[in-house]
């Protein structure tokens, strides 16, 4: 518990810091940029992060899992596979680029070329956070994390002053993420001595995260695709503010499974499954509170500081549900800290599957209301499954762990 006030001291600094940052852009879009370029610039960070999952996103974890392994040598042969890798979410992003380009769409054509040049990067650099997080250095990783968003949302504030256009702003918030991921990545090598151990295992399964995971990630983007392209840009930006408050509470406890994983890591089956269920119910008590003070206030907070987007209220409202739901990501990390590869699967297979058949059926046949109620349902069943799928390997592992 001590452990997990440290590190939830400094990361809830650091959600407090990108959650006051974030406000302060929400009420800068509200007043400076129409609905419709607000939605379309949602739509194409929507692509960038479809373009994301093409990456070896799974490598951060199985890095992280390393090297509090004791493995620091595997975080040099990571960015090498991941820097060969880049080529193909690359050409893959320019290949539909010139499609639009050659449609007329220049909007999306020249969006889609900035993202293949700056997405693949990004997530590459970034796995400099897994050596922070497997050195349990949370506090280097909230300064670090401070440091990189001032530039970041800075560039987007003044854009947004100036140009009421989605290439502008697409523009200076990855030129903005880059160079601050360059620098910050630079000063993490420099901050530790890594050593050369490497375990050959580490780099098979970052492929294993990396591609059981993709599906995921993409069909988690796919609710602002189906927005814009069965609503249109200002409902999509509606919905962008009905949910974006109840997502920045919801990442306030986000650092449960991200200080959870390198401990998990070093601990035996009996020990997760001693602790695990003590500390959720403690997880969702808190954030059932959270939830019911916003949806008390959620209103009023529309009223001072969105008064355009009032439609959204109703909706968020509901969505704050997904603070308690949230609270399910720590039985995945225990998965991934495990390398239960086989559960890691299923999960990851089965889980964006009922996904994307909810949000789909939500949309098409009860629009907004629709997609909010299935992304509430499916936050539910996401912890729920990996819970199973918890428990269940673990008595196949150990008969005398109860049925």
């Amino acid at each position: 518990m001590v452990y997990l006030f440290t590190s939830g001291l400094w990361g809830n600094l650091g959600a407090f810091s990108v959650s006051f940052f974030s406000f302060i852009l929400y009420i800068a879009f509200a007043h400076f940029l129409s609905k419709e370029t607000y939605g379309t610039y949602q739509y194409l960070l929507s692509l960038a992060a479809i373009v994301g999952n093409f990456t070896l996103t799974g490598m951060n974890t199985a890095v992280t899992q390393a090297i509090a392994r004791g493995y620091d040598g595997v975080f040099a042969k990571a960015m090498r596979l991941q820097y060969r890798w880049n080529l193909v979410p690359m050409l893959g992003t320019w290949a539909f680029a010139i499609y639009y380009l050659l449609h007329g769409n220049n909007t999306l054509g020249i969006g889609l070329f900035l993202i293949g040049v700056f997405t693949p990067l990004l997530n590459t650099l970034n796995t400099y956070t897994a050596i922070l997080g497997a050195k349990k250095d949370f506090r280097r990783g909230f300064l670090y994390n401070l440091y990189g968003n001032i530039p970041y949302y800075g560039s987007l504030l003044l854009v947004a002053f100036f140009y009421n256009t989605p290439l502008p702003l697409l523009a200076a918030n990855l030129i903005s993420q880059l160079l601050a991921t360059y620098v910050l990545y630079q000063a993490a090598l420099k901050a530790y001595k890594l050593n050369d151990k490497v375990d050959a295992e580490t780099l098979a399964y970052g492929n294993h995260l990396s591609f059981m995971g993709a599906l995921g990630g993409i069909i988690g983007q796919l609710d602002s695709v189906f927005v814009f392209h069965y609503l249109g840009a200002a409902d999509l930006a509606i919905y962008s503010f009905a949910t974006a408050i109840p997502e920045r509470l919801s990442s306030f406890f986000k650092f449960i499974p991200s200080a959870a994983l390198p401990k998990f890591a070093v601990k035996s089956d009996e020990e997760i499954r001693r602790s695990i269920f003590a500390k959720t119910g403690i997880g969702l008590a808190a954030g059932a509170v959270v939830a019911f003070i916003y949806i008390a206030l959620a209103k009023l907070f529309f009223m001072l500081f969105f008064p355009a987007y009032m439609a959204a209220v109703p909706y968020s409202m509901a969505y704050a549900l997904v603070i308690i739901a949230s609270i399910g990501s720590v039985f995945p990390a225990a998965l991934m800290a495990k390398r239960r590869i086989r559960s890691l699967y299923i999960f990851n297979i089965a889980n964006p599957i009922v996904q994307l058949i909810l949000q789909f059926i939500g949309i098409i046949y009860f629009g907004l209301w629709g997609l909010i109620v299935a992304k509430i349902l499916y936050w539910f069943i996401f912890g729920a499954l990996a819970l199973i799928l918890l428990l269940v390997e673990e008595s196949e592992a150990n008969p005398a762990v109860p049925q």
